[in-house]
């Protein structure tokens, strides 16, 4: 099973303490949390089985190249190139 805290440290700070705070004020279980969706000019929405909860603010596309910066660990060319490669195998394979 996957650490909360550590799928959390993916997003910018604002995001994480936002998404911390619902969580920890509304007494939800953090191991239902199926889903957490960013949109551009969107509100955060978290996703736990057939509930969503919708969150107050809006994402910026700031938020979310820091959030693809931290997932492919600030090397997002690498991270392409690996995800190019595994396309490319997957289509000479079939």
């Amino acid at each position: 099973m996957v650490n909360y805290n550590e799928i959390l440290r993916y997003f910018p700070i604002k995001i994480r303490i936002l998404i911390d705070r619902v969580l920890n004020e509304n007494d939800i279980n953090h191991n239902t949390l199926e889903e957490i969706r960013l949109r551009t000019n969107r509100p955060i929405i978290l996703r736990f089985g057939n509930n969503e909860r919708i969150l107050e603010g809006l994402v910026t596309s700031e938020d979310i190249l820091e959030t693809l910066q931290h997932i492919c660990d600030n090397s997002i060319y690498s991270y392409q190139n690996q995800i190019c490669n595994r396309i490319y195998y997957s289509k000479r394979r079939t």
